[in-house]
């Protein structure tokens, strides 16, 4: 059996692995390490008066 390199995978690569292997925790916890390593970019204050605008503009970025 081959050692799986999961730093080369991307996010999409290596979501798809754990779904055909579910039984591999460690790319699970790699999977998961990987995701709550980055900061969260997409900070929207619901005091802030354009915070509609800031999430339709945030998403419309995620989609494109």
């Amino acid at each position: 059996m081959s050692k799986v390199n999961y730093a080369t995978m991307t996010d999409a690569e290596l979501k798809r692995y754990i779904l055909a292997h579910r039984d591999d925790r460690n790319a699970f916890y790699a999977y998961m390490d990987r995701r709550y390593s980055r900061p969260n970019r997409e900070a929207i204050s619901p005091n802030d008066p354009n915070w509609k605008a800031k999430a339709l503009s945030s998403i419309r970025a995620k989609l494109s």
